[in-house]
Protein backbone atom coordinates (compact mmCIF):
# COMPACT_ATOMS: atom_id res chain seq x y z
CA UNK A 1 0.00 0.00 0.00
CA UNK A 2 1.43 3.49 -1.01
CA UNK A 3 1.72 5.92 1.66
CA UNK A 4 -0.73 8.19 -0.78
CA UNK A 5 -3.49 5.66 0.00
CA UNK A 6 -2.26 4.69 3.54
CA UNK A 7 -2.66 8.15 4.34
CA UNK A 8 -6.23 8.11 2.87
CA UNK A 9 -7.43 5.65 4.68
CA UNK A 10 -6.35 6.96 7.71
CA UNK A 11 -8.08 10.35 7.11
CA UNK A 12 -11.14 8.37 6.16
CA UNK A 13 -10.67 6.10 9.85
CA UNK A 14 -10.81 9.28 11.83
CA UNK A 15 -13.72 10.87 9.81
CA UNK A 16 -15.74 7.67 11.13
CA UNK A 17 -14.23 7.65 14.53
CA UNK A 18 -15.32 11.36 14.37
CA UNK A 19 -18.95 11.08 13.39
CA UNK A 20 -19.56 8.21 15.91
CA UNK A 21 -17.78 10.00 18.61
CA UNK A 22 -20.22 12.98 17.93
CA UNK A 23 -23.33 10.69 18.10
CA UNK A 24 -22.44 8.83 21.23
CA UNK A 25 -22.74 11.05 23.83
CA UNK A 26 -21.28 8.30 25.99
CA UNK A 27 -17.87 7.52 24.89
CA UNK A 28 -14.94 9.90 25.51
CA UNK A 29 -11.69 9.60 23.29
CA UNK A 30 -8.45 8.46 24.08
CA UNK A 31 -5.07 10.50 23.86
CA UNK A 32 -4.06 8.04 21.66
CA UNK A 33 -1.21 6.13 23.77
CA UNK A 34 -3.96 3.05 24.37
CA UNK A 35 -4.70 0.09 22.26
CA UNK A 36 -8.35 1.48 21.29
CA UNK A 37 -9.83 4.77 20.45
CA UNK A 38 -12.53 5.34 23.26
CA UNK A 39 -13.57 4.98 26.78
CA UNK A 40 -17.10 4.76 27.95
CA UNK A 41 -17.58 7.64 30.68
CA UNK A 42 -20.66 6.43 31.01
CA UNK A 43 -22.68 3.30 30.71
CA UNK A 44 -24.03 2.18 26.94
CA UNK A 45 -27.76 0.98 26.84
CA UNK A 46 -28.82 -0.72 23.10
CA UNK A 47 -30.66 1.48 21.29
CA UNK A 48 -32.03 1.47 17.86
CA UNK A 49 -29.05 3.65 16.38
CA UNK A 50 -26.69 1.29 18.63
CA UNK A 51 -27.82 -2.03 18.95
CA UNK A 52 -25.32 -4.71 20.74
CA UNK A 53 -24.67 -7.95 19.63
CA UNK A 54 -24.13 -10.66 23.09
CA UNK A 55 -24.51 -7.87 25.86
CA UNK A 56 -27.10 -5.65 27.17
CA UNK A 57 -24.53 -3.00 28.44
CA UNK A 58 -21.32 -1.36 28.25
CA UNK A 59 -19.97 -0.51 31.40
CA UNK A 60 -18.53 2.94 32.47
CA UNK A 61 -14.79 2.86 31.88
CA UNK A 62 -14.64 0.03 29.39
CA UNK A 63 -12.15 0.47 26.52
CA UNK A 64 -14.10 1.28 22.73
CA UNK A 65 -11.86 -0.03 19.46
CA UNK A 66 -14.12 1.70 16.42
CA UNK A 67 -13.74 -0.14 13.44
CA UNK A 68 -15.21 1.25 10.16
CA UNK A 69 -15.50 0.11 6.69
CA UNK A 70 -17.38 1.16 3.47
CA UNK A 71 -20.40 -0.27 2.35
CA UNK A 72 -19.24 -1.50 -1.00
CA UNK A 73 -15.12 -1.22 -1.39
CA UNK A 74 -14.51 -0.91 -5.29
CA UNK A 75 -16.11 -2.74 -8.12
CA UNK A 76 -14.38 -5.72 -7.47
CA UNK A 77 -15.01 -5.70 -4.09
CA UNK A 78 -18.68 -6.84 -2.85
CA UNK A 79 -18.00 -6.08 1.20
CA UNK A 80 -15.87 -3.58 2.63
CA UNK A 81 -13.52 -5.44 5.52
CA UNK A 82 -12.78 -4.63 9.44
CA UNK A 83 -9.34 -4.68 9.57
CA UNK A 84 -8.44 -6.15 13.20
CA UNK A 85 -4.54 -6.24 15.03
CA UNK A 86 -4.13 -9.28 17.08
CA UNK A 87 -2.05 -7.09 19.54
CA UNK A 88 -4.71 -4.71 19.68
CA UNK A 89 -7.23 -7.25 19.69
CA UNK A 90 -5.91 -9.01 23.03
CA UNK A 91 -5.52 -6.53 24.89
CA UNK A 92 -9.00 -5.25 24.56
CA UNK A 93 -10.27 -9.20 25.50
CA UNK A 94 -7.83 -8.54 28.83
CA UNK A 95 -9.98 -5.55 29.20
CA UNK A 96 -12.92 -6.77 28.92
CA UNK A 97 -13.68 -4.35 25.89
CA UNK A 98 -15.69 -4.03 23.04
CA UNK A 99 -15.57 -2.99 19.30
CA UNK A 100 -17.83 -0.73 18.10
CA UNK A 101 -18.47 -1.31 14.61
CA UNK A 102 -19.31 0.87 11.89
CA UNK A 103 -20.61 0.23 7.59
CA UNK A 104 -20.29 3.49 6.08
CA UNK A 105 -21.25 5.38 2.94
CA UNK A 106 -18.57 5.12 0.43
CA UNK A 107 -17.55 8.79 0.43
CA UNK A 108 -14.30 9.87 1.87
CA UNK A 109 -16.34 11.68 4.88
CA UNK A 110 -17.61 8.38 5.96
CA UNK A 111 -21.19 9.44 7.06
CA UNK A 112 -22.04 5.82 9.23
CA UNK A 113 -24.85 3.67 7.81
CA UNK A 114 -25.11 1.30 10.34
CA UNK A 115 -23.18 1.00 13.85
CA UNK A 116 -23.38 -2.27 16.75
CA UNK A 117 -21.19 -3.14 19.59
CA UNK A 118 -19.58 -6.17 20.17
CA UNK A 119 -17.53 -7.68 22.99
CA UNK A 120 -13.71 -8.39 21.63
CA UNK A 121 -14.43 -12.06 23.23
CA UNK A 122 -17.24 -12.43 20.76
CA UNK A 123 -15.24 -10.93 17.99
CA UNK A 124 -12.75 -13.71 18.51
CA UNK A 125 -14.99 -16.81 17.53
CA UNK A 126 -15.89 -14.74 14.46
CA UNK A 127 -11.90 -14.17 13.80
CA UNK A 128 -11.73 -18.58 14.55
CA UNK A 129 -14.54 -19.07 12.44
CA UNK A 130 -14.26 -16.80 9.31
CA UNK A 131 -10.50 -15.99 8.86
CA UNK A 132 -6.89 -15.99 10.74
CA UNK A 133 -4.60 -13.87 11.93
CA UNK A 134 -1.62 -13.16 9.31
CA UNK A 135 1.82 -11.32 9.52
CA UNK A 136 1.71 -8.51 6.98
CA UNK A 137 5.58 -7.86 7.52
CA UNK A 138 4.68 -4.23 8.24
CA UNK A 139 6.11 -4.40 11.66
CA UNK A 140 2.93 -4.08 13.59
CA UNK A 141 1.92 -7.71 14.08
CA UNK A 142 -0.16 -10.01 12.92
CA UNK A 143 -3.79 -9.10 11.58
CA UNK A 144 -7.07 -10.09 10.26
CA UNK A 145 -9.80 -8.84 8.53
CA UNK A 146 -13.80 -9.66 8.56
CA UNK A 147 -16.23 -9.11 5.99
CA UNK A 148 -18.93 -6.25 7.23
CA UNK A 149 -21.46 -9.08 6.72
CA UNK A 150 -19.85 -11.65 9.77
CA UNK A 151 -21.16 -8.67 11.89
CA UNK A 152 -24.30 -7.14 10.32
CA UNK A 153 -27.03 -8.75 8.67
CA UNK A 154 -27.49 -7.27 5.00
CA UNK A 155 -30.96 -6.05 6.01
CA UNK A 156 -29.37 -3.89 9.31
CA UNK A 157 -27.27 -2.18 6.89
CA UNK A 158 -28.50 -1.52 2.89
Amino acid sequence: MSSDTLAAAKRAGHNAEHHVLDRVDALEPTSGEENWDAVAESALWPSAELPMAGICVVEAGAPVEIKSTMVVGTAAQRRGRFKLREQQHEALVERRGVYLFVVCEPRPDRVPLAMKIVPARSVGGLIDANASWRDELDGRGPKTQLTWTNVFDPAEVE
